[in-house]
């Protein structure tokens, strides 16, 4: 299978999952940013970036062709 898939359906599905994990990565990255300048605590911070990094992951698995190392 190629990506994005050359079906057109499964093509715009496979865009929108992509999208929506990179708004993930801004939103979660963009929160921890503005969280350290307003003082909150490491621990929130760190929530924050755990889901940037977990998106990212995702991000990762949906371009890799299915037969790619990890």
């Amino acid at each position: 299978m190629s990506f994005p898939p050359r079906d057109e359906k499964a093509a715009r599905q496979w865009r929108h999952d992509l999208r929506n994990e990179l708004n993930v990565v801004t939103m979660a990255t963009s929160t921890a940013i503005a969280l350290l300048g307003h003082g909150a605590s490491l621990d929130l911070v760190r929530d924050h970036l755990a889901r940037a990094e977990a998106a990212c992951g995702r991000c990762r698995d949906l371009v890799m062709e299915p037969d790619d190392p990890a």
